[in-house]
């Protein structure tokens, strides 16, 4: 089991030192860095979303496993509500002072094996004031932002709270077989005067199920504009899986084996956690169990300083169930930063009949869910191995975007979460 783990990481090591294509999403593009936390500061659950011209800060930080301290440095990119780069606007346009800044602050670990730097910055400061709201990437690099030189790339929000939102979840959909399965989402969005000017034409709605934005519903136009209120009124209305609540685990100390973890190994090398076998929950009656939807919370044992004396193991996933053919099985959730890649993909054990996969995971507690993806295509679908259910507890989170005439770019307007059980 060992050799395995260390051939895995291995060919991750070579993917990562190959991997250069760069993207405007969440992605690690060096091997040696892990477990990248992002968000308003406040609370680690938060997400990475501020207001525009008010005193609100980001909070990065990040480990790398290299055996010395590096400096990095971060420039942001604006981007319209498709996360391309707004080729209209220059950089002095959104940005009022420098254009890059130092990473500065880092620490040592402690004792943990592997050793690692912990970096942490805090933006935006006095000297790179964000002033034009929409999408961002966060570019972390060094010496410069090249491609062959950035590390990670990261989203983030820049709001102005200038429409206010009415989202409902009926009970049944306008297709009735969707009914206790799927989940619609009615939509009417209260909107200035000023954005009645080419309403279909110049707004763009983005809804994210949770963390995912490989199922993202974008570009949304209103169906219809009436006073100052867009209406979404689709014929089939718009419509995400229900899915089912996630899955969970607890490694906030070695010490001892928490609820779902089938074993932890420790030798010279680190920490193996084996978790128990999992099953497929379709057909299953739905069971209401807390989860924090897919995120995780990076936090060791009591009397532990996480950011640097927290440990990192190798997680391992078994997934007990037939084949499936013509398509792929991965685990999901933001203990991958949502991705759908060589590293959360699991493999077919045909002597055990199972699935299996391994990440590398800091002390924390982590949701996850196993998600299935047809080959060719790049939605996954949880509903084969989870469920389908009306019942689920998933968060909203809706981004209305309004393209600006001079300069052209893509403002963000409206912004709102809600939550499918509580609807709130």
């Amino acid at each position: 089991m060992r050799t395995s783990l260390i051939l895995i990481f291995l060919s991750l090591t070579y993917l990562g030192a190959k991997a250069q294509n760069i993207k405007n999403e969440d992605l690690i593009y060096d091997d040696k860095i892990h477990t990248v936390l992002f968000y308003r500061t406040g609370n680690q659950m938060n997400p990475p979303v501020i207001r525009l011209g008010t005193n609100d800060k980001l909070r990065l930080a990040f480990d790398d496993m290299s055996n010395k301290s590096y400096l990095f440095h971060y420039t942001i990119i604006h981007c319209d509500h498709n996360w391309n780069p707004t080729t209209n606007l220059q950089k002095n346009e959104y940005i009022d002072g420098f254009e890059e800044a130092d990473i500065t602050n880092y620490e040592f670990s402690l004792n943990a094996i592997p050793p690692y730097v912990h970096y942490e910055a805090i933006f935006p400061g006095p000297d790179m004031r964000i002033i034009l709201s929409g999408n961002y990437i966060l570019k972390v690099y060094v010496d410069n932002p090249s491609d062959e030189n950035v590390i990670f790339t990261r989203r983030f929000f820049v709001i102005e709270s200038l429409a206010r939102f009415d989202v409902r979840i009926p009970y049944y959909p306008k297709k009735l077989e969707y009914t206790r399965m799927k989940q619609q989402l009615d939509v009417m969005i209260q909107t200035p005067d000023m954005f009645n000017d080419e309403p279909q034409l110049r707004t763009f709605l983005t809804i994210q199920q949770n963390g995912r934005w490989d199922n993202a519903k974008t570009g949304l136009k209103p169906t219809s504009v009436t006073s100052n209120t867009l209406n979404y009124d689709y014929q089939y209305g718009i419509v995400f899986n229900g899915g089912n609540q996630f899955r969970h685990f607890n490694i906030e100390s070695y010490w001892y084996q928490s609820m779902y973890i089938r074993q932890i190994i420790s030798d010279a090398d680190g920490y193996v956690v084996i978790l128990h076998t999992s099953y497929p929950r379709t057909g299953k009656q739905y069971e209401t169990e807390p989860d924090i939807n897919g995120h995780m919370l990076i936090q060791a044992r009591k009397g532990q300083n996480t950011n640097t004396e927290g440990e990192y193991a190798w997680v391992e996933f078994r997934l007990k169930m037939p084949k499936i053919h013509g398509a792929d099985v991965y685990i999901l959730g933001q203990l991958n930063d949502w991705q759908l890649d060589g590293k959360s993909v699991m493999i077919y054990d045909n002597s055990l009949q199972m699935y299996r996969g391994s990440i590398y995971l800091k002390q924390g507690y982590y949701d996850y869910i196993y998600a299935v993806l047809p080959d060719g295509e790049t939605r996954a679908n949880v509903t084969p191995i989870e469920g389908d259910h009306w019942e689920t507890g998933n968060d909203y989170t809706f981004y209305l975007y309004y393209r600006e005439r001079v300069p052209e770019y893509d403002r963000l307007v409206g912004y709102m979460t809600m939550n499918s059980k509580t609807q709130n």
